[in-house]
């Protein structure tokens, strides 16, 4: 089978937030309890539950990648919205009162949110031309 843009992004966004995942639990000064983006092991198993669906969504196919890809990365722009609703002016707090997150936190999910819907439009746009290349050489 022939692989897509569609399948090929969503094991890169798995792969990224598996590493996001692990890093949050080996010391360093990006991710993690004491670190620049701020996590705990519920906003650790957020990112985890997210990698899963990520490779839930690539085993799926082309279709549901793309789908995938473009409800979740606004609904992750959302969550980063949420959380500076949350944080009102405070540096850092709690989202839901579970989940351990600072403002720089808001805006990676705010940037991630729309990279992983541009990239599920984009993955749609180019499968449509697939649809249509295939289409004009038939």
């Amino acid at each position: 089978m022939k692989g897509n843009l569609a399948t090929t992004l969503a094991w890169v966004f798995a792969v990224a937030f598996v590493g996001a995942t692990v890093s949050a639990y080996v010391p360093n000064p990006l991710v993690g309890e004491d670190a620049l983006f701020v996590t705990n092991h519920a906003h650790n198993m957020v990112h985890l539950l997210t990698a899963v669906g990520f490779v839930a969504v690539a085993l799926a196919g082309q279709t549901a990648s793309i789908r995938f890809m473009q409800v979740f990365g606004v609904v992750y722009a959302l969550t980063g919205v949420a959380g500076f609703v949350a944080l009102g002016s405070q540096a850092e707090g709690h989202l839901l009162h579970i989940i351990h997150i600072n403002w720089l936190d808001n805006f990676l999910h705010l940037g991630l949110g729309a990279a992983i819907a541009a990239a599920g439009w984009f993955a749609s746009k180019d499968a449509q031309q697939t649809v249509e290349a295939a289409a004009a050489a038939a």
